[in-house]
């Protein structure tokens, strides 16, 4: 037949070419069968191939008139195509190589302090496709491939948020590749989202780019924390919050680790920002969908931080200032480049610096004369707020450490932190002399009231990887955990029963509590690692002691508890691709709790299909337990409060399921989600559910609820759309959250305090200049629940919506060694009276003298506008 390979044909092909001027040639991303249709055309032969090798292919190629065949067949063997040459016929015949599998293994490194990667994305192109892998958190990666049989090298493209990216060739068959990336000079930790259905591919870098700590920080200090309200599934974040409601899930359902560590406060000053300084970050995993068995992973999510390992090539340091808090970080190599340290603090200076409104913002979060809506008309504006503010006081600090010891098989890991806060306010307020039993009386006094609370965390890890081949991985967690809380309020608002469900009032009494937890934690996994995947085995041990001592006026006396638990879980888990268009996730952890004798069981699969290229869409499954409790307190801020679950009671369990579905047209990016939750024995605090009191024994039953149910379901859209220089992204949630208990409302469903139907987001980003962007953040709801309306059917079901603009202007530049940048954020730049919820306010009312004291409903407030500052300098 005359046919010869591409490289033996190629010398006599050159002859027919001699008459032919070498004109250039260049494609760039044009459809095969156009490139096909005109190189027939400019060499006489006829180009023959079957439709569907060459559907949906582009190319890119750029030679003369003179090698158009021999580039033009080095472009399709990177496709895993091949070009056969037919002179007798005049034929150029495209057909699909000979393929065989290999399996791609290696690690990720900072050039700059060796130290590893975690979550970098390794990609390649195979088949007219993107494909590509995710490193581990120890920043190792594995994949296999299928590669033409006759194709010894690959070009990979390393990237991770905060580093440049780099693209090398790599030989199939090396057995330890090792890329190194330079750091860009922005320091802040890298977010790694793991949520949608179809998310699974670990190849597009454009959904890390949308979690940017540095363009989320209106209130000084910037935190990964706030910056996942990107996300159409995580609830609108106001100026003060208790926590992050995922998909639903109530705040204790939402689990933070540091290091593999537990930490119980995860944010400073009610929910401002992170209590961690981003400074020492190095990357962050959020998983909301379904979290490696690795993770316990309760309703809500898991937020996974790691601290970065200390420089390698000499001693670094980076100071901030903002208008709240001073900050320091040191690192350095150890002797004989053996390994790096790090330390790192942050103190406030919201006592020191009289920045305007730091002292009406700790009033704010200590629930002091929140600004409120206009109050009725019978009520005088002079004296209705019946409230003369005293001293306010607020301080709080943060501290991380890093040891990192490593060698060709081994890496050990020591870290701390410790963080904590501390606020209180003083004031006076005009108060009836009124008892718990009595009505409201008319005699007025002035009483001095304060709001106290602190907390404080400490948290030590120690990690350790060894590999016993480049396929066998053992890891191994120890670690330790202490948190201590306390809350008092002289003037706290009770909802309480009259003997009737028709008849509430209200009444200001004191309410305190105390909180103490410790815990013990060993976990120790071994990864194997084989060609379609990576299969995952370990166990982890927990122990936890902990005590609560709250006094209340709904009781005689304080309500003291003591518990201590003992639990072990065993998990197994598959991830990889054990088929070119299949990605797959699947795992079972097993919960012993050895209160009670639990046994519970918590299986999780996540499938992706079609994980490259144009489109992409998955399904997610999975059951999950949560035997750690969080009461928090809805609109008091509060530290929190954790408490374990009982021997008779069963654990807070949640099933998921989810499906979703990408689209990635050139630099577009769109997802669709739809999800649905159902929640049990979900916990409240009995002063959250005031209906519920009536029918409780006040004296001899918790002062929580156990068994609430809840169901979610939402539909979330997220659109990533670059419009030249700028980047716009957009997102938006359609969702429904509702509760019951059978004691509530007789037993009917009624929407969670944080159910917001439509939730809208939307960011633009603006470079302005070498080093300088603008970033504007809008989000836009439809008003929260009032909760007045459970016991006043005249009360409205909703509150007024939500609309809210937020400005982050960010600079940086270069001065010899050291890096200078500033960060300008304005919160609520509008000035927006945004409501956030409504309740009772003690007022004095009536036409004429005298007055009477009475509970009148108002909407109270989120933050108004607030501005700050910070400066940051790296050397």
């Amino acid at each position: 037949m005359g046919i010869v390979k591409p490289g033996l044909a190629l010398s006599g092909f050159l002859l027919i070419a001699l008459g032919v001027q070498a004109q250039p040639v260049r494609y760039h991303e044009a459809p095969l069968r156009q490139v096909l249709e005109e190189v027939a055309e400019r060499t006489g032969y006829a180009v023959l191939y079957r439709d569907a090798l060459v559907e949906g292919r582009t190319i890119s190629l750029q030679t003369t008139s003179a090698k158009l065949i021999e580039a033009l067949a080095d472009a399709l063997a990177e496709q895993g195509l091949k070009l056969e040459i037919d002179l007798n016929r005049r034929q150029l015949l495209v057909t699909e190589a000979r393929r065989r599998i290999v399996t791609l293994s290696g690690e990720v490194r900072d050039a700059r302090s060796g130290a590893p990667l975690p979550y970098a994305t390794v990609a390649w192109h195979a088949d007219a496709a993107l494909q590509g892998t995710m490193a581990d958190a120890e920043g190792r990666f594995r994949a296999m491939l299928t590669v033409p049989e006759r194709q010894d090298t690959l070009r990979l493209r390393v990237s991770y948020v905060g580093y440049v990216p780099q693209t090398v060739t790599v030989g199939i068959r090396e057995k330890a590749i090792v890329v190194r990336l330079v750091p860009e000079e922005k320091a802040l930790p890298a977010v790694v989202v793991i949520g949608s259905a179809s998310r699974l591919d670990g190849v597009d870098t454009s959904w890390q780019r949308l979690i940017r700590p540095e363009r989320f920080a209106p209130f000084g200090e910037p935190g990964a924390t706030r910056a996942l309200q990107a996300l159409p599934a995580v609830g609108l974040t106001i100026g003060l919050t208790n926590g992050l409601n995922v998909r639903g899930s109530q705040t204790d359902g939402f689990q933070l680790l540091l290091d593999g560590m537990p930490i119980y406060h995860p944010t400073h000053l009610f929910g401002l920002f992170d209590a961690f300084n981003a400074d020492a970050l190095e990357a962050v995993g959020f998983y909301y969908d379904v979290a490696p068995v690795v993770y316990a992973a309760p309703p809500g999510g898991t937020l996974a931080f790691a601290t970065r390992a200390g420089s390698r090539d000499r001693l670094h340091a980076t100071a901030g200032l903002s208008n709240v808090a001073g900050r320091l970080l040191l690192e350095g190599p150890l002797p004989g480049q053996q390994g790096s340290w790090l330390v790192a603090g942050r103190h406030a200076l919201i006592g020191w610096l009289d920045w305007p409104g730091n002292a009406k913002l700790l009033a704010y979060g200590l629930d002091v004369a929140r600004p409120t809506s206009p109050l009725p008309s019978q009520a005088v504006d002079l004296e209705a707020r019946l409230l003369e503010r005293g001293p306010v006081a607020g301080a709080f600090y943060d501290l991380h450490g890093s040891l990192l010891l490593d060698e060709a098989r081994w890496r050990l890991r020591l870290s701390g932190y410790a963080g904590a806060d501390e606020a209180q306010q003083q004031a006076y307020r005009l108060m009836p002399d009124w008892s718990l039993a009595g009505p409201l009386s008319s005699t007025p006094r002035w009483q001095p009231v304060a709001t106290r609370q602190s907390w404080a965390n400490r948290a030590l890890s120690l990690q350790a990887s060894y590999w016993l081949s480049s396929s066998l991985r053992l890891h191994t967690t120890l670690g330790m955990a202490a948190y201590q809380s306390t809350y008092a309020k002289d003037d706290f608002l009770y909802t309480l029963s009259g003997g009737s469900l028709q008849k509430f009032f209200r009444r200001l009494a004191p309410f305190a509590y105390r909180n103490a937890l410790h815990e013990g934690r060993w976990e120790q996994a071994v990864d194997l690692g084989q060609q379609a995947g990576i299969w995952t085995l370990g166990a982890a041990l927990q122990v936890v002691s902990l005590s609560y001592t709250e006094s209340s006026a709904l009781r005689l006396k304080p309500f003291v508890v003591k518990q201590h638990v003992l639990n072990i879980d065993g998990f197994g888990q598959y991830e990889g691709t054990p088929h070119p268009w299949v990605k797959l996730l699947s795992g079972v952890r097993l919960h012993t709790f050895a209160t009670g004798a639990q046994l519970r069981l918590s299986p999780r699969v996540h499938l992706t299909l079609h994980p490259y290229g144009f489109w992409s869409v998955g399904v997610a499954l999975s059951r999950n337990y949560q035997f750690l409790h969080r009461l928090a307190f809805r609109n008091t801020n509060s530290t929190g409060v954790w408490l374990l679950t009982e021997s008779k009671q069963p654990p807070t369990a949640v099933d998921n399921l989810s499906l979703g579905m990408q689209l990635r047209p050139g630099k577009t990016r769109f997802s669709l989600d739809a999800y649905a939750r159902y929640l049990k024995h979900l916990w409240q605090h009995e002063v959250e559910v005031p209906v519920y009191l009536v029918t409780r024994d006040r004296e001899t039953a918790m002062p929580w609820l156990t068994d609430v149910e809840a169901q979610a379901h939402g539909l979330e859209v997220l659109l990533l759309q670059p419009l030249g220089p700028l980047e716009a992204t957009l997102g938006y949630s359609l969702a429904r959250i509702q509760m019951r208990h059978p004691a509530i409302l007789n037993g009917a469903w009624y929407p969670a305090p944080w159910d917001r139907r439509h939730q809208l987001r939307a960011y633009l980003d603006v470079p302005l200049w070498s080093g300088g962007a603008l970033a504007l953040a809008w989000f836009a709801a439809s008003g929260a629940p009032n909760t007045e309306s459970f016991t006043d059917p005249a009360q409205p079901k909703r509150l007024g919506p939500y609309y809210r603009l937020d400005l982050t202007l960010f600079s940086r530049h270069a001065a010899g060694p050291a890096t200078l940048e500033v960060r300008l954020g304005v919160f609520n730049l509008f000035d927006r009276a945004n409501p956030w919820y409504r309740e009772p306010m003690l007022v004095l009312t009536g036409p004429r003298l005298p007055r009477r004291f009475d509970f009148v409903p108002v909407d109270v407030y989120d933050l108004g506008r607030q501005a700050s500052i910070d400066f940051t300098l790296r050397f």
